[in-house]
């Protein structure tokens, strides 16, 4: 089989799956709401408060420390001009008193805690890290667990999971 035909076969058919995968969540979505009315999603007294109103411009990839800090990255628009590289920030949600945790970031865009309280920041490009790091929590130190694949950079890392047993 010709290699360019198998190629436009096959974004034929991912772009063909991608529309009904989408057709069907939003088929469940609207049964549910068919169903909740919208009054178990959100209560009827529920307020909107805002906990925050600093940053850059984007703020992305939240994650609770088992301490119960806030964590999350303030991402701000570069326009392809040098100087900034990002803010992670933490916040106190019992006294809503926010302070910067690392500035710059290397673009941090998402965050995520292992079981034994590290950090773990996906950096960005745009003057990032193009990376994955862990951070010691009690000492500081940050340490590169991925940057590489097949010895060329990542282009921009956007997401973090850890499973059971610690792997990332």
């Amino acid at each position: 089989m010709n290699m360019k035909l198998y190629w436009r076969i096959l974004k034929t058919y991912s772009f063909l799956a991608f529309v009904l995968i989408h057709l069907v969540l939003l088929l469940q979505s609207h049964a549910f709401a068919q169903q909740t009315k919208g009054t178990e999603i959100v209560a009827a007294d529920a307020t909107v408060k805002e906990i925050f109103s600093g940053g850059e411009t984007q703020l992305e990839g939240p994650a609770m420390s088992p301490d119960g800090m806030l964590y999350f990255c303030d991402l701000p628009l570069t326009n392809g001009v040098p100087g900034k590289a990002g803010i992670i920030w933490r916040l106190n949600p019992l006294t809503g008193e926010s302070s910067v945790f690392r500035s710059p970031s290397g673009m941090a865009n998402r965050l995520t805690f292992d079981a034994e309280g590290n950090l773990i920041v996906c950096e960005g490009a745009d003057f990032g890290g193009r990376r994955v790091t862990r951070t010691d929590m009690k000492t500081g130190k940050s340490v590169i667990i991925a940057g590489l694949y097949q010895g060329r950079p990542f282009n921009a890392p956007n997401d973090v999971a850890v499973d059971e047993q610690g792997r990332v």
